[in-house]
């Protein structure tokens, strides 16, 4: 006959039709849940970086007479239009540098707390015996461990 569990350990099990569709949403649930977070976690990480280059912008535009032909007392009493220009220019000029910081820091933080394991594939919801390994190491630069890469320092 048959070996004693061998054979059988490594096929994959299909589930039932029911089993398989309330996988797959509970599947859907967890992934937008995670998607929201990371949407949240984006938006604190890069709303915190790119906080100076707003403010800059945000009083160059307020502050300049072309623009919005409201000035309030702030803006007469301190800044003038070559200030306000001098405030847009160094705005414009660190959003850039900004945006590459508030990028490698939400990477960072995203690998840290290893954010691609939280994402289930559409397989496990089919397969009821689907082995975690299959789908954690299916080629997502996160998998690898992080400890064996050598770092580079310049």
């Amino acid at each position: 006959g048959r070996p004693a569990g061998g054979a059988t350990r490594g096929a994959l099990e299909l589930r039932g039709s029911l089993d398989c569709w309330a996988c797959a949403v509970l599947v859907t649930v967890q992934n937008l849940l995670v998607g929201g977070l990371n949407l949240l976690l984006v938006a604190v990480i890069f709303g915190l970086i790119l906080l100076p280059a707003g403010v800059l912008l945000g009083f160059g535009f307020l502050c300049h007479s072309k623009f919005l032909h409201a000035q309030g007392q702030y803006c007469t009493a301190h800044l003038h239009d070559t200030a306000s220009v001098a405030l847009l220019v160094v705005g414009f000029a660190l959003v850039v540098p900004l945006l590459v910081l508030a990028l490698a820091a939400y990477c960072r933080l995203a690998r840290r707390l290893q954010l691609g394991y939280c994402l289930v594939p559409y397989s496990k919801a089919v397969y009821k015996n689907l082995p975690a390994n299959q789908y954690h190491s299916s080629g997502c630069c996160c998998s690898r461990d992080l400890d064996t890469v050598e770092k580079v320092w310049v």
